[in-house]
């Protein structure tokens, strides 16, 4: 393990530490299924029956009512934890990148989810998923997972949620959360894609990142703008009549992820690519609440 990745890696466990004081992340965290018949934590006795492991055998309750009685046990089911990364173009924008902010994001979630001993996948995608993660367990796989996130960048394609979630089915038949970190910039809708996570079974989570400069266009003039997703470019001219409109379209962007999250109970956290790391780490992880978290 490089030197670099010791040192993030003592800053995460620091950091969840916090997290864990103020109640977890509610994007990895939730309810473990009781599962009869296993696991370590006795819930009762019941008669002996032949076949039974006599290590189970309660000689306790034995000598008390004199048959033999054997101890029933109750396990937690195993939870898969998903998180889906956005490594499309657009990513790459912004002062400082969405993506390095965005893939930090990614490994202190995965980092979490590997100590509350949940199996964890980790996919990048664009206009499907590009890269993954064989599914991992227990802190010892922590540098894998950063290797993996530090050998992704941006890539010169669409954003296409959808095809990304169906190949996420396809792929898994565990459901459980599966944590979104995108800028949700799809021509088709954000909503089509977490609607085949949510139609699936799965609990799809969200970290909406976006970068507050995108919301400050300040060019006038004739001006060609150009799509680095789709590598398509167009004439324009803008006035300040435009301006005011593409800041009302983007408003109006940024209130349907809050109601699609609201009516459909996805977890949503938002964050700024400029703000401070830790704020941000230590925001997604549960230690800070912001008007964006629901």
């Amino acid at each position: 393990m490089a030197s670099s990745d010791f040192e993030l890696l003592k800053r995460f466990h620091y950091l969840s530490l916090v997290a864990r004081r103020a109640g977890g992340s509610s994007l990895v965290s939730g309810p473990r299924r009781k599962l009869p018949g296993g696991g370590t934590e006795v819930t009762g006795v019941r008669d002996y029956a032949p076949g039974d492991d006599y290590r189970h055998i309660d000689w306790t309750w034995c000598a008390r009512r004199d048959e033999l009685l054997t101890r029933t046990f109750e396990g937690d089911e195993d939870r898969h934890v998903y998180v889906l990364l956005d490594c499309s173009s657009s990513m790459g924008l912004g002062r400082p990148p969405k993506f390095q902010l965005a893939r930090r994001i990614a490994a202190v979630l995965g980092y979490a989810a590997l100590t509350n001993l949940d199996r964890l996948s980790v996919a990048a995608f664009s206009d499907g998923i590009v890269a993954e993660t064989p599914p991992l367990r227990h802190l010892s796989r922590t540098a894998r997972l950063l290797r993996f996130l530090n050998q992704l960048a941006p890539q010169g394609t669409t954003t296409d949620l959808a095809r990304t979630a169906e190949g996420l089915v396809r792929r898994y038949q565990r459901h459980g959360p599966v944590v979104v970190i995108s800028d949700l910039y799809d021509p088709s809708g954000f909503q089509r894609g977490l609607n085949v996570l949510r139609h699936g079974g799965y609990e799809p989570r969200l970290v909406h990142v976006h970068d507050p400069r995108e919301a400050r266009f300040d060019l006038l003039g004739d001006l060609e703008l150009f799509d680095v997703e789709s590598q398509i470019g167009q004439r324009v001219t803008v006035t300040e009549k435009a301006i005011q409109r593409y800041a009302e379209l983007l408003g109006e962007f940024h209130r349907s992820v809050e109601a699609y999250c609201a009516r459909h109970g996805v977890r949503r956290v938002r964050v700024a690519g400029d703000a401070p790391e830790d704020h941000v780490l230590l925001t997604v992880l549960g230690a800070k609440r912001t008007a964006a978290e629901t």
